[in-house]
């Protein structure tokens, strides 16, 4: 369990990752080999992590897996129920924070980015 300096610590790490990353800077996430097995676990569950999500009358909310046992996080406000899912999903498999990058995983109910390019013709 980690103590108040650790979770500041851990958080500053992860927004000065973020920041890092909106100026061009890669970390690689994806080679490292905790990142690597971690999505290799993640691609072996059928369905991948699967969470059940209670809302209280409070506005509060819970999100404890179902098929992985230990991954439970929550919240007192539902618009950031993916980021913080996908937080203790990271805390879990241990990934230092400046690989926690959300792209690396996806949620059912998240919107898809697409990039598109459109270029004038000669």
């Amino acid at each position: 369990m980690y103590n108040t300096s650790m979770l500041m610590l851990r958080k500053f790490v992860f927004n000065s990752s973020q920041v890092l990353r909106r100026l061009g800077i890669n970390f690689n996430e994806r080679e490292h080999a905790e990142v690597v097995t971690m999505l290799e676990e993640i691609r072996q569950l059928d369905g991948g992590i699967k969470f059940n999500i209670e809302h209280y009358p409070d506005g509060t909310w819970t999100a404890e897996s179902t098929n992985v046992d230990g991954i439970i996080t929550g919240g007192r406000d539902t618009k950031e129920t993916n980021s913080m899912i996908k937080d203790a999903i990271f805390t879990y498999y241990q990934i230092p924070s400046q690989l926690c990058n959300d792209s690396l995983l996806k949620s059912d109910n998240e919107a898809v980015a697409l990039t598109q390019a459109v270029y004038a013709t000669k």
